[in-house]
């Protein structure tokens, strides 16, 4: 059984949402966004115990305050909706249809069974208590009327979520008392004539190491004098283990260890933060297959939640995961802040959560969205290899290798960081159709942009195709601009940098550019710009040293069309 989206009211930092699901959905965005929020969501349903235990009753602070006045008392009532789908008619095992026949509701036209389950959280002031309670729907979200939870039990056996929190310590998770660890501790039986004859095996060597220490012996007297103050067994007050002695004990005692490349064995504790959290990834996906085997319906389908499992992990260590999680049994929703994960993930997996005011928003890459060539410029150019890139605030398009250089430091000098405000220059001179697919993907996943683009014809025809794209009520201008000039390097030429540019060049190149020039001011600059450029060694070191000029004329040297872009860009991202 597949969860086809999840509709989520008032509960904790998301006023409203609906969360369309893949196979594999990877939750991206800023801090607070609502990541976590959506995966704890899916817990408090599908963990058992909902609306009987405390632990399965909403609470004060899980109810969305809209400000600092706001009290939960007063807040609008929680709403959790899980929308579970076939995708293809018969789809659904005869044994999941028989058992939830009273809560599947089909579709007369598409044949298509569907099943609606809401859990609601409101304050209820006669009683003065939170309370929680949960329906099976309609489609027309009307709850339906049933004789007993048996269809909640259900539903939550066939689609049972295993989740994984970013907060992963391998010593407590491999402890006695780990969620996962325990279940396969517990597991462990033996008949008891072989119990007995381990253990009386297990005497006899603890036996033999105690007794090869005199001193042992010793402390064992001394401390057996505490009899006289605490009641203990008159014959054999104290033991010394140096193993444990129960099948039990050892049992709880059982710890992983790792060999080295050079053979050496090593307690897991004892490996980097990156190797422990693989490590108790690993465990958590062997959990999940071992219990849902063993525990679950033959017919019953995961749902894996995982909170940042890149945590601490080698980039290239988080690339194999990516593909990793594509492997894994069951629907899996995992919230990530990794590019690297993302690089290996299709970018219609993606749901990109970013706030408007109190909003929360999900952009995602609809299919269709992209053609197939598109797709292929945006995966080359920005998933496979810029990921990061994604996570970003707003887009900067520029046109060419200059203004890829030059923008982010120019935006440092004007007090704009690149990292701090969340903003990303992209090259689109050689993407296809003048850039339009960053434009696209930039919409759908509501991340914010803007171009810039030179003052010559070229550049008016990427502005003008820009302008295909605005929003009812905007302006070309909002959105895009020309540089006057015809370049970003003669932008700076012609507002007062034309004689440190001028300078890069040597006096016998600066002469043979004037004689070739014949008096043609026009292609003269162009010829000294071009030769400033090679003399530099490039553009990125010509970007470089005009940056150092800059820096020492001040901000308010950089021409006015640039500092009214970043001062767009600032409205754009919010800063």
């Amino acid at each position: 059984m597949k969860l086809v989206d999840i509709s989520i009211e008032n509960f904790r930092g998301i006023k409203k949402l609906l969360l369309p699901l893949d196979e594999l959905t990877i939750l991206i965005g800023e801090n607070n966004t609502g990541k976590s929020t959506i995966l704890e969501a899916l817990k408090f349903i599908l963990t058992r115990g909902l609306g009987t235990r405390r632990s399965g009753r909403f609470r004060e602070y899980d109810f969305h305050l809209t400000d600092d006045t706001a009290t939960p008392q007063e807040s609008g009532e929680i709403k959790i909706k899980l929308h579970f789908a076939e995708l293809q008619e018969d789809e659904w095992p005869d044994s999941i249809v028989q058992q939830l026949s009273e809560v599947i509701q089909p579709d007369m036209g598409t044949g298509l069974n569907h099943i609606w389950l809401q859990v609601e959280g409101r304050f209820n002031p006669d009683a003065e208590i939170f309370e929680t309670k949960w329906d099976f729907l309609n489609s027309s979200d009307a709850a339906l009327v049933l004789k007993n939870a048996t269809a909640l039990h259900l539903l939550q056996r066939f689609v049972p979520l295993f989740y994984l929190s970013a907060l992963r310590d391998a010593t407590q998770e491999f402890g006695q008392r780990g969620q996962f660890w325990n279940s396969f501790l517990k597991s462990i039986q033996l008949p008891d004539d072989e119990r007995a004859n381990l253990e009386e095996m297990l005497q006899t060597v603890n036996s033999t190491v105690i007794e090869s220490n005199e001193g042992l012996n010793q402390v064992i007297q001394q401390i057996a004098n505490a009899n006289c103050l605490v009641s203990l067994d008159a014959s054999d007050p104290v033991i010394l283990e140096a193993i444990p002695t129960r099948i039990f004990d050892m049992v709880g005692k059982i710890q992983v260890f790792l060999k080295s490349p050079l053979g050496a064995k090593l307690p897991l504790q004892r490996y980097g933060e990156g190797t422990q959290s693989l490590a108790v990834l690993l465990l958590f996906q062997a959990f999940a297959e071992v219990n849902l085997a063993e525990a679950y319906d033959q017919d019953s389908s995961p749902i894996l939640a995982l909170e940042e499992p890149e945590a601490h992990l080698h980039p290239s260590a988080i690339r194999t995961l990516g593909q990793f999680m594509k492997d894994m049994s069951g629907q899996k929703i995992v919230s990530s802040h990794s590019g690297d994960l993302i690089s290996r993930v299709s970018i219609h997996s993606i749901r990109r959560l970013y706030k408007e005011g109190d909003e929360t928003k999900i952009g995602m890459i609809h299919s269709g969205v992209l053609s197939d060539r598109e797709l292929q410029a945006v995966d080359y150019n920005i998933r496979l290899t810029r990921g990061a890139y994604l996570f970003s605030r707003c887009w900067v398009l520029v046109e060419g290798e200059s203004d890829f250089h030059l923008m982010p430091l120019l935006g440092e000098i004007l007090g704009l960081s690149q990292d701090r405000a969340s903003f990303s220059v992209l090259e689109i001179s050689q993407v296809i159709d003048k850039g339009e697919p960053f434009i696209k993907t930039a919409k759908a996943l509501g991340i914010q942009w803007f171009m810039m683009a030179d003052g010559d014809p070229a550049g008016i025809d990427y502005t003008n195709r820009a302008n295909n794209y605005l929003e009812s009520g905007e302006l070309l201008s909002d959105r895009a601009v020309n540089l006057p000039s015809v370049d970003i390097e003669h932008e700076f030429w012609n507002n007062g940098f034309d004689n440190f540019i001028k300078n890069m060049v040597s006096h016998s190149r600066q002469t043979r550019i004037s004689t070739e020039a014949a008096g043609d001011s026009v292609k003269e600059t162009k010829l000294l710009i071009k030769a400033a450029i090679k003399a530099a060694g490039g553009k990125p070191a010509f970007a470089r040293s005009l940056i150092g000029e800059v820096n020492s004329r001040g901000s308010a040297s950089i021409p006015t069309v640039i500092q009214n872009i970043f001062a767009r860009i600032t409205q754009l991202v919010g800063e």
